[in-house]
């Protein structure tokens, strides 16, 4: 069966709507699906109805921002209650941080005698629409108003760390959001552990915390073919007795390289995420995947 536990609809910084996401699950015949928008539930809750009608097995699902030892890292929680107060609480928490850093990013980036800079709160804003605002937005922006001709770019002239655009962000440290995550009986998750560019000493570090404080797995599969790096994070997985998940990320069909489902299968030591499931999801995947 394929599975995809990490993915993006234009209810945070993805380009299609959770029906088009359920559509496109439809088309690359995916079965089990988490949308995991950046620090919102409104996709999920929205394609509830029409995940179901279709077919689809669509489990909760969100991506939240959170600091360790000042790196922002991102946790992807699964299988979890929505209703829970205390988690959605945390959530809106950081919606409100997310906007006041966009607003203290348009106050230096606008404060650069440039048109397109000038132009950039507009847009930037046009892209987020009813969505969650991010720093993927402002990179979009950028890209459709001519200043660059990919998002790293606009990261790398504008965003990161040392440029105009940058703003330090205040997240909740990642032990208060692995309890709310635990609060809310759901399963946290490293996402994409390789994509903080960490040595490996300090990646172990961080597993050992994120394990300390109630985290359940890491994300080891990312990529539609198995390579160094997912086996590299089973191993590690296996060592620090953490479960692993998959998930492509998906954020737009533009992004050639990263399809809804297009996974390469966890490797043979791993203990999958689904076995943490509440039991007929759990039993759904595993037997579908033993036949």
């Amino acid at each position: 069966m394929k599975v995809d536990f990490h993915c993006h609809t234009n209810a945070s910084d993805g380009s299609l709507s959770p029906e088009q996401i359920i559509d496109l699950a439809l088309e690359h015949e995916v079965k089990c699906l988490a949308i995991t928008d950046h620090d919102t539930t409104a996709g999920y809750e929205k394609v509830l109805g029409y995940a179901k009608a279709n077919g689809i097995e669509l489990i909760s699902g969100v991506e939240i921002s959170c600091l360790w030892q000042g790196l922002t890292v991102h946790i992807v929680a699964l299988d979890f209650d929505v209703a829970n107060s205390q988690l959605q609480n945390g959530l809106k928490q950081i919606r409100e941080l997310r906007k006041a850093r966009a607003e203290k990013m348009f106050q230096k980036l606008s404060s650069k005698p440039n048109a397109h800079l000038q132009a950039l709160p507009e847009k930037v804003l046009e892209l987020v629409g009813e969505g969650i605002i991010g720093r993927g937005h402002f990179a979009q922006a950028m890209i459709e108003l001519g200043l660059v001709n990919k998002a790293q770019q606009a990261f790398d002239r504008f965003l990161k760390r040392g440029r105009i655009g940058y703003v330090k962000p205040e997240w909740p440290e990642l032990e208060e959001v692995v309890r709310w995550i635990t609060a809310a009986e759901g399963i946290a998750v490293i996402a994409h552990p390789k994509n903080y560019k960490l040595s490996s000493n300090k990646l172990n570090l961080l597993i050992e915390d994120f394990k300390g404080a109630g985290g359940q797995a890491i994300e080891v599969v990312n990529q539609s073919r198995s390579n160094a790096d997912s086996i590299g994070m089973a191993q590690r997985a296996h060592r620090h007795g953490l479960h692993a998940s998959l998930g492509s990320d998906f954020h737009r069909p533009e992004h050639r390289w990263r399809g809804l489902g297009w996974l390469a299968p966890l490797p043979k030591e791993c203990r999958p995420v689904w076995e943490l499931f509440h039991p007929s999801i759990s039993e759904m995947i595993s037997h579908s995947n033993s036949c």
